[in-house]
């Protein structure tokens, strides 16, 4: 029996002794989390700009690149054992377990493609710190990027002058550790690079971000269960686009995972953008960016993928409805040392839905 299997097992056979802890001691610790959270999302508001977090920078940093992420409607605040935790929460980072014992490092790949000429991917690598070393935990690198393709270029009476294109690349550098009693903690720092490239007489422009990401994450295994707290993207911008100046914007993140006791199911909720300017709604607004994902494991093999993202549904809402905007679906295939996922993220009827692959091994 697998070792996973094992520990699900046992875990199981301790909740049938203690009853599962009662729901009240469940619900009141739930409680006292989310208040210490919230509690830090409005005091990280006071240094916000005054413009919603969803107009920052941070809209392209916060974007789920992995096809498991994005499947599960970007809800990975909370998610464990996966190298894209990166890009959402780097103290998860050291829940990772290797895919194959035998081989210490890992990387994760992944490509999507929109329409015409835009596409994105990410590539990661994660390794354990070397024993011996007078810290413990689980370094990454990751790169993400952003290509918009080429669009026609002309000057204010409609003439065409030539082509340009944009593009837009994030190099990460994470570190997590596990403290006592099943706390996760883990930073990290980034360099954000824009580009607006002309192939006219007609200058180039560009813009550099520096930023750092900080994150906690809780496991109550009896409970099955782990909490997720995650602060991304506080930073400055070193260069400007011209004169133009634009702040990124930091992204506060709670989310909780739960695996079912005799469902082979994990259930995902998380709330982004906290800290957003709620522009004069009631406090519950800042709940509204919310995203729901579930994740079947059928065998060894096969893992089935839903999710929700309550944002994206209402920003792609047209006049003609927005049919299954904000919806998604993916299927993940465990093949030895091998993880290789797809995901359909839809757009909604007068939008194209797309298609994510991904690929994590051991070597």
């Amino acid at each position: 029996m697998p070792k996973s299997e094992r520990n699900f097992t046992r875990t199981e056979s301790v909740l049938a002794g203690t009853n599962f802890y009662p729901f009240r001691m469940l619900r009141a610790a739930s409680a006292i989390f989310f208040s210490v959270l919230l509690l830090a999302s409005t005091a990280l508001h006071a240094q916000d700009i005054g413009v919603s977090a969803r107009a920052h920078l941070s809209d392209i940093l916060n974007k789920p690149l992995s096809p498991r992420a994005a499947s599960m409607g970007n809800s990975f605040v909370a998610a464990k054992n996966d190298l894209n935790t990166i890009f959402s929460n780097p103290a998860a980072l050291s829940t990772i377990e290797p895919l194959d014992s035998s081989r210490l490092n890992e990387v994760s790949v992944s490509y999507s493609h929109y329409i015409l000429d835009i596409n994105e991917g990410a590539l990661v690598y994660e390794h354990p710190v070397p024993e011996g070393v007078l810290f413990e935990g689980n370094f990454a690198a990751g790169v993400q990027y952003f290509s918009g393709g080429s669009s026609s270029e002309t000057n204010s009476v409609g003439q065409e002058l030539g082509t340009f294109h944009t593009g837009d690349v994030a190099l990460l550098l994470d570190y997590s550790s596990t403290g006592s009693n099943g706390l996760h903690y883990g930073a990290g720092v980034k360099v954000v690079s824009m580009s607006l490239v002309s192939g006219s007489s007609v200058r180039d422009y560009g813009s550099t971000w520096l930023a750092a990401d900080l994150g906690l994450l809780y496991e109550l295994k009896p409970a099955l269960m782990t909490f997720g707290f995650s602060v991304l993207n506080i930073g400055m911008q070193a260069s400007k686009f011209d004169s133009v100046s634009e702040a990124i914007g930091p992204n506060v993140q709670i989310g909780i995972s739960k695996k079912l006791e005799r469902l082979p199911l994990t259930v995902q909720i998380a709330f982004h953008n906290l800290n957003r300017d709620r522009e004069g709604r009631n406090l519950l607004y800042a709940f509204n960016d919310f995203s729901v994902g579930g994740e079947f494991v059928l065998g060894k093999v096969v893992r089935l993928r839903f999710g929700y993202e309550n944002q994206v549904r209402h920003e792609l809402n047209v006049p003609t409805g927005n049919g299954f905007a904000g919806f998604s679906m993916g299927v993940g295939f465990h093949i030895k040392r091998y993880d290789v996922d797809f995901a359909l993220n839809s757009q909604g009827p007068d939008f194209s839905s797309f298609v994510r692959f991904g690929v994590r091994t051991a070597f």
